[in-house]
């Protein structure tokens, strides 16, 4: 319970306080001291402050009683019978009772507060000096409730029927006028609290005229109000703010109170138990005092308290603890003829003077700044006289704030980020306090005021806030947080019900200012004009200039508009501006087109500029809206809907082939213009190479992105489309490589026989084929024909293998061409060195033995040199391996072509070694350490020829004889086909010697004029060098017959060793026997003695168990078998051409 107790002198505060907590400043945020205050207050007498007597001080004024007819009413109502009033209040008084006005009962209520207001009588002006009160908050309470109170670890285990409250009670107005007692005087530091005012000891000593009580605070040692109450003051000098605190008691029964026996806990515990026992048998309820306060009036300054302050007993018995938390500050008010128990007075007219004062401020400061944006910050003297003006005119703080918000918010050059600083503290003091009807409809006409501008800024954001200015930006942000922070707060809910969402209203200005701003550029780029051309032109831009607003878009403006507002900025302005440009792109392409598909090209026809520029910026167009629809993936899935402009591609389908066309006349024209001003470009790190090349392939290069860049959709209907550029590419790359072989042709390379010498023009030809060619190439790649083919084949229309033979079908002439032309310069470079190097190599051959083999073939090395190192410098490395395989082909050839040259008579003994350790050398210098010819490409068919031939031509007659009839019997192994017949023998070693048995021949081939055969069999054992004693043994000959059978057995005395060599054989010669004339060679086949049975394998015991083998007959079919044209070259070896005309009869004919 509060009251004000006038003429008492301040007493001291008390020892032992906790910590108090920062104050906070006063709602009006004063800039001076407490004091000064009254400097400010003389500046506004003319609202209605001045005092009779000419005080100004804004104590002195509260220093007088001073009443208005309700406050005398009210006094009257509740002083006591000794209360005297003047002479102005005697009329009004009444004679109620204390009780009549004040006090109503509550039930269930334990703690409750009284404050009561004490005064002299005085007499009536026309202002009411006021204290406010605000925020309690009590800490430490004196514990009467049972059970006892254990500590914070207990709190949760027992509950606490304490419950503390301020209410209007008739019975506890005596007990709190009794808490104005003062104590008795002690000794030492003791006394009384209230200084020389003599000591009341009955209760009617004491005239309450105003008390007010805060609600219940239940089950709490802690309780925090937070509630605010206003107090009209006479007397700053002498009222007194006077605080009770009571534990109110419920009013339960004996029988409940004896009921929590079980719950009592110690000795005190037991003592509570009892005292609810006898409180619950009264027949009326006392509550039990916690403590009280004093605070005198005039230690309150202007700006205001916020403090802790220690409860204090009535008496030295009682025992007191706690402290409780006020917020107190003074303010005067008109006297409007409303009593102030209201807690709330009609100041509308303050508030309008103080918002105008406000305004008249503020527009100064913004004559006085040189800043676009103002930063709402006011001078010293400005904020002083708001701030008296507000204290003077009861200005509560929710008005202060609904002031501060509309003087500002009606400022088009204030910084938006004050202004949500505005908006804050009119959402935090809206709860506290209420507004008048019209106060709030004057707040929610500020509130439409405020969005309209907002959307008409927000219309116009692109020229306002461009994105890369940081300033522009920053306020973009704050308008949009105003509005997020006004769309959420209770004072636009309240006073605005009925208006529109506003992410709503945000959504829609967008929209509206994506319009505008279309509407704008479409004017300025592409209205107005009549020429196709100019108009395409003008699309372009328009459709660019969308493109970047979307980006900008993208980057920028969504994260604000999505983060702050919850809109979503990029599918609003994306879809309007998608709107726009369908319906006016799907109008403008289609005529355009049809005019472009009419127009004739051909290849004979120059082209046309205005075709030509037309096709170009429908290609321009194209792109851009290709651009503008892959933008849609920044869009939500849902968001695609709708959308008119996803089959886009075909507006310009009509125009498409005129522009495959376009391009493929286009390419030709270039290739053919590149190479009539071909120059050979210069450089030293470069290799040779022609400016008609780089030209071409660029020519390609721009095909290629020309398709990738067109990337049309529909791929079942982009394949007759990719062959059509494919065919154009083709084409032109032919017609290149036709005009470079023909310019090396005028030229006279391929004519002439002359000594090779490395030439640019020759280089460059080379190096521009195989670039040009690289991008033929990767042509299939580039364009994605696989997947082309891919989507082709799953419709079913048309198979895989059909699109891609079609594919080849273009694809192959253009790499065999390229392929026959570089082949021709790479041969005609070889040719050209054949000369030179066969002069090299027949005196690297026919050299002294004297001469070492590595100086006899510097000669050959220097000239390889001298030809091959620039060709390296001058040609790419593909090519310069193409012409150093055919170098190394024509070295190799003409190496054995002095091998095979001249008798054998005339050549020395080391000629052959000489030509052998030649031909390893050169394997060295072709491969240079890797940087040259690779080794599968060296050792290829033509080297080892030359190196059998060699070697061939190194070994001894006999040597060569065996290894022929190797390679005879290795043939015998691997023939499958029986072309000749077949001979089946039997063969094994037993007692020393090799038994061979004849058995039988089938499908012998006829050699007699009636259609048969005399066959009969010759065997011999090979070689001649391991058997020399082991004579030749033939068959009995079988007349007219095919399938002879011959059942014969022979014996050789060999040895096991000798049967065991790898090379030892056993040759059968099949032979139609002529009685006039020499006998038919018939066929022949080789057993290997090393397995047969007895040699390597065991013998088995039964000699019939032996299998037959069955030998296919051979003839041997190579003509030109290297060994015998090697001893076909001996002709003074006797035993070498004897073997040879042996073997020439064995040769088939056919």
């Amino acid at each position: 319970m509060l009251g004000i107790q006038p003429g008492m002198v301040s007493p001291q505060p008390g020892a032992g306080l906790p910590p108090s907590p920062a104050n906070s400043p006063s709602p009006y945020q004063p800039p001076l001291s407490p004091r000064p205050a009254h400097a400010t207050a003389r500046t506004l007498s003319e609202g209605g402050i001045d005092l009779p007597d000419g005080r100004h001080d804004h104590h002195d004024k509260l220093a007088t009683p001073q009443f208005c007819a309700d406050c005398r009413e009210s006094f009257a109502s509740v002083a006591p019978s000794n209360t005297c009033l003047s002479e102005q209040t005697t009329s009004d008084k009444q004679t109620e009772s204390n009780t009549s006005n004040f006090v109503k009962r509550r039930k269930s209520e334990v703690h409750w507060c009284i404050f009561m207001l004490e005064t002299y009588p005085g007499h009536s002006v026309i202002s009411h000096p006021l204290i406010t009160l605000e925020g309690f908050q009590w800490v430490n309470v004196v514990r009467f409730c049972m059970p006892p109170y254990f500590g914070c670890r207990m709190f949760a285990t027992f509950c606490f029927k304490d419950k503390f409250g301020l209410k209007y009670l008739a019975e506890k107005v005596k007990a709190f006028r009794l808490s104005f007692k003062r104590k008795e005087r002690g000794g030492g530091s003791g006394g009384s609290v209230y200084g020389c005012r003599e000591h009341r000891d009955s209760i009617s000593a004491v005239p309450a005229r105003f008390i007010q009580a805060t609600s219940v605070r239940r089950e709490t040692l802690n309780p925090k109000w937070g509630e605010n109450f206003m107090f009209d003051i006479d007397d700053v000098t002498s009222d007194i703010l006077h605080l009770d605190i009571w534990d109110h008691d419920d009013e339960s029964s004996v029988l409940d109170a004896v009921s929590k026996l079980n719950e009592v806990r110690g000795v005190k515990g037991l003592g509570r138990f009892f005292k609810q026992i006898a409180q619950s048998a009264r027949s009326g309820s006392q509550d039990d005092f916690l403590g009280c306060i004093n605070i005198p009036i005039q230690d309150v300054p202007s700006t205001g308290l916020d403090k802790w302050y220690q409860l204090e007993a009535r008496s030295q018995r009682s025992n007191i603890q706690g402290n409780i938390r006020l917020k107190l500050w003074l303010s005067t008010r008109e006297d409007h003829g409303q009593a102030s128990t209201q807690n709330h007075f009609d100041n509308w007219t303050d508030v309008r003077r103080n918002e105008r004062l406000l305004t008249i401020f503020a527009d100064y400061e913004m004559s006085l700044t040189k800043s676009s944006l103002w930063n709402g910050e006011l001078c010293h003297e400005a904020t002083s006289i708001l701030h008296q003006h507000a204290v003077q005119s009861g200005v509560s703080e929710l008005q202060l704030a609904v002031i501060r918000w509309l003087a500002f918010s009606h400022i088009p050059s204030i910084d938006p980020q004050f202004l949500l600083k505005q908006l804050s503290q009119l959402e935090a003091a809206w709860g506290e306090q209420t507004l008048t009807v019209e106060e709030e409809d004057w707040l929610a006409d500020s509130f439409n005021v405020f969005l309209d501008y907002s959307m008409q800024l927000i219309r116009k954001y692109r020229k306002l806030f461009p994105p890369y200015h940081h300033i522009s930006m920053n306020r973009l942000e704050y308008i949009l947080r105003c509005l997020s922070r006004l769309s959420l707060s209770k004072a636009y809910g309240k006073c605005c019900p009925f208006n529109k969402d506003i992410r709503g209203e945000i959504g829609n200005a967008l929209r509206l200012g994506t319009n505008e701003w279309y509407e704008e550029n479409r004017k300025f780029m592409a209205s107005g004009q009549h020429d196709p051309e100019t108009r395409l032109k003008g699309f372009v831009r328009l459709v660019t200039s969308v493109l970047i607003d979307l980006q900008k878009g993208v980057e920028h403006y969504n994260v604000l508009f999505e983060n702050i507002n919850g809109v979503f900025y990029y599918a609003a302005i994306y879809k309007q501006h998608e709107k726009l440009l369908s319906n006016d792109l799907s109008q403008e392409i289609a005529p355009i087109c049809k005019k472009v598909k009419g127009a004739d090209f051909g290849m004979d026809t120059p082209l046309s500029p205005t075709n030509s520029e037309t096709g170009e910026s429908l290609f321009e167009l194209y792109l851009a809206v290709q651009e503008f629809i892959r933008y849609r993936e920044h869009l939500n899935a849902s968001d695609y809907q709708g959308l008119s402009t996803q089959c886009y591609y075909h507006w310009f389908e009509p125009a498409l082939e005129k522009w495959l066309d376009l391009a493929k006349l286009k390419i030709v024209q270039r290739a053919k213009k590149a190479l009539e001003l071909s120059m050979i470009c210069q450089g030293e790190m470069i290799v040779k190479h022609s400016t008609s090349s780089n030209d071409v392939v660029t020519a390609l290069c721009h095909m290629k992105e020309f398709w990738k860049h067109l990337a049309w959709p529909d791929l079942i209907q982009s394949y007759n489309f990719v062959l059509k550029l494919l065919d154009a590419m083709c084409e032109a790359v032919l017609f290149y490589a036709q005009l470079v072989h023909q310019r090396l042709k005028d030229s006279g390379f391929y004519d002439d026989v002359s000594a090779f010498k490395t030439s640019d023009e020759v280089c460059a030809a080379l190096n521009d084929l195989e670039y040009v060619w690289r991008t033929v190439a990767s042509m299939p790649d580039d364009l994605h024909l696989e997947t082309v083919v891919s989507a082709v084949e799953a419709t079913g229309e048309a198979t895989a293998d059909q699109c891609r033979a079609d594919v080849t079908s273009l694809l192959d002439p253009v790499f065999n061409q390229y392929g026959t032309y570089s082949m021709l310069i790479v041969g005609r470079i070889a040719v050209r060195m054949q000369a030179p190097l066969k002069k090299c190599i027949f005196h690297l051959a026919w050299s002294p033995d004297t001469l070492p083999t590595t100086d006899a073939i510097v000669p050959l090395q220097e000239y390889l040199d001298s030809h091959l190192i620039s060709l390296n410098t001058n040609l790419i490395p593909k090519n310069f391996h193409k012409v150093l395989n055919g170098v190394w082909e024509v070295t190799v050839y003409e190496l054995g072509h002095q091998m095979d040259g001249g008798s054998g008579d005339t050549k020395m003994s080391g000629f052959y070694e000489r030509l052998y350790e030649a031909l390893e050398l050169l394997v060295e210098f072709f491969h240079a350490e890797g940087n040259g010819l690779p080794p599968e490409i060296l050792t290829g068919s033509v080297y080892r020829a030359v190196k059998q031939r060699l070697k061939l031509h190194k070994t001894d007659t006999d040597t060569l004889i065996e290894l022929y009839y190797e390679d005879r019997l290795m043939e015998q192994q691997r023939v499958k086909e029986a072309n000749y017949g077949v001979l089946s023998v039997r063969a094994y070693y037993h007692h020393d010697s090799l038994c061979v048995e004849v058995l039988k021949a089938r499908d012998v081939i006829p050699l007699d004029p009636n259609g048969f055969s005399d066959p009969f069999v010759i065997v011999e054992l090979l070689p001649k060098s391991m058997f020399p004693y082991s004579a030749e043994q033939y068959t009995d000959v079988k007349k007219k017959t095919l399938n002879p059978l011959f059942d014969e057995c022979f014996e050789f005395a060999v040895s096991m060793d000798q049967c065991r060599h790898e090379s030892a054989m056993i040759l059968f010669t099949v032979m139609d026997h002529d009685v006039i004339t020499s006998n038919d060679f018939a066929g022949e086949s080789f057993l290997s003695l090393n397995s047969i049975p007895g040699v390597l394998a065991p013998l088995p015991h039964d000699i019939n168990a032996i299998d037959r083998v069955d030998l296919i007959l051979m003839h041997q079919q190579n003509k030109g078998h290297p060994i015998l044209h090697t001893l076909d070259a001996r002709h003074e070896d006797k035993v070498a051409q004897d073997f040879v005309k042996k073997q020439r009869v064995r040769t088939t004919n056919s």
